[in-house]
């Protein structure tokens, strides 16, 4: 198995722990996919992407090889567009799934798994009642 083969089995793996994570965009409106979304964020902040500008920069700059795991037919978003779609979505639920997935990397072969958080800058949306965005890595 080649790493690009390996890498595309993690992903699914990594897809399948936020299948259930609501996406509360109207469904008429997505241009990005929140699949994408989150793949694009995963696979920056493991790169050292460390906010919504350096996720959107290597989103642009990794384009083809993003489109090795998903289609990406309207490119990736922008720092802007990435804040908000965060934004909306439920905190809970997107830890829980963060949690499963990290807790089935605990069962995989042992390595050594290190987490940091940031809390993204106006990432919040108090009007309706959203707390910010946290990011972990």
């Amino acid at each position: 198995m080649t790493d690009v083969d390996g890498a595309i089995t993690e992903s699914v793996v990594f897809l399948e722990h936020f299948r259930d994570l609501p996406d509360p965009r109207q469904a008429g409106k997505v241009t990005y996919p929140l699949n994408e979304v989150l793949l694009l964020s995963l696979m920056a902040v493991l790169a050292g992407a460390e906010g919504f500008t350096d996720i959107a920069r290597f989103g642009k700059k990794k384009l083809d090889f993003l489109r090795r795991f998903l289609p990406f037919r309207d490119g990736t978003p922008s720092h802007d567009h990435l804040g908000d779609i965060f934004a909306t979505l439920d905190t809970d639920r997107f830890q829980r799934c963060f949690v499963d997935w990290v807790a089935a990397l605990a069962d995989a072969p042992p390595e050594v798994i290190a987490i940091d958080g940031k809390t993204g800058r106006r990432s919040h949306a108090r009007s309706k009642g959203k707390a910010a965005v946290h990011m972990v890595s």
